[in-house]
């Protein structure tokens, strides 16, 4: 199976009680992009996942099956409340 990286870049920042949290602010494929946005400030930084080349066959089976999920919920409601 092909794989293939994005890097997800972040950003430090304070939120309103003064902590420090990590938000991410973007995606690229380009490491040459992720490493000018680490680069750029001292608050910047990026993560980096590997992901399968198929993801959109991955997403729209994701999606698949939660509509069956749903369906089943509903036909089983419908069947509970036959039986009233």
């Amino acid at each position: 199976m092909e794989m293939f990286d994005t890097y997800v870049l972040t950003r430090l920042s304070l939120d309103s009680d003064g902590n420090v949290t990590s938000r991410n602010v973007g995606v690229t494929l380009d490491i040459h992009e992720a490493e000018r946005h680490r680069e750029a400030d001292a608050a910047n930084d990026f993560q980096i996942f590997t992901v399968s080349a198929d993801w959109r066959d991955d997403a729209e089976q994701t999606a698949l099956v939660k509509a069956m999920r749903e369906f089943r919920a509903m036909v089983r409601q419908w069947q509970e409340e036959a039986l009233r």
